[in-house]
């Protein structure tokens, strides 16, 4: 194997295991948020959103090379990863102190805005199109009529 063989399948093992931990992560703090939900939401279906965000950016990064498109891929998923990390806390107080409703959801906002945040500065040192930061919120905002329950 040539070293950029090797990179990308570092790359790829690293966002195979961001996605599990992610869709792990996300189906058990669903739990504390199920009577906002219309889905009884679980990994399978968290990895599919996952996947789903991979393919929804694509047509925005399609002329970069492939390399870019993998290396941005891992970069959004390292971020998904370290936004998964930070509810670990808050489920963790839930299991010993169960939370109002209104706590998950101010601390799960306050962890996507650092994600948002961190996108944009991670999308600029890659020297990509700071719109790439709007498509991640705009699939999110496509799909929450189909999770949300109001």
């Amino acid at each position: 194997m040539n070293s950029s063989t090797k990179i990308i399948s570092r790359y790829i093992a690293v966002m195979l295991f961001s996605i599990g931990i992610t869709a792990i992560t996300l189906s058990r703090f669903s739990l504390l948020i199920q009577s906002v939900l219309t889905i009884p939401y679980n990994w399978k279906i968290e990895s599919c959103i996952v996947v789903g965000q991979l393919l929804f950016q694509l047509p925005f990064i399609w002329k970069n090379s492939g390399f870019e498109i993998i290396r941005y891929h891992y970069t959004m998923l390292l971020i998904s990863l370290l936004g998964s990390v930070m509810l670990w806390p808050i489920i963790a107080i839930n299991i010993y102190d169960p939370q109002p409703l209104f706590v998950n959801i101010i601390y799960f906002f306050t962890v996507v805005s650092i994600m948002f945040l961190t996108h944009m500065y991670r999308v600029k040192k890659l020297h990509l199109p700071h719109y790439l930061c709007y498509t991640w919120v705009l699939y999110r905002l496509l799909i929450l009529p189909f999770i949300l329950n109001y």
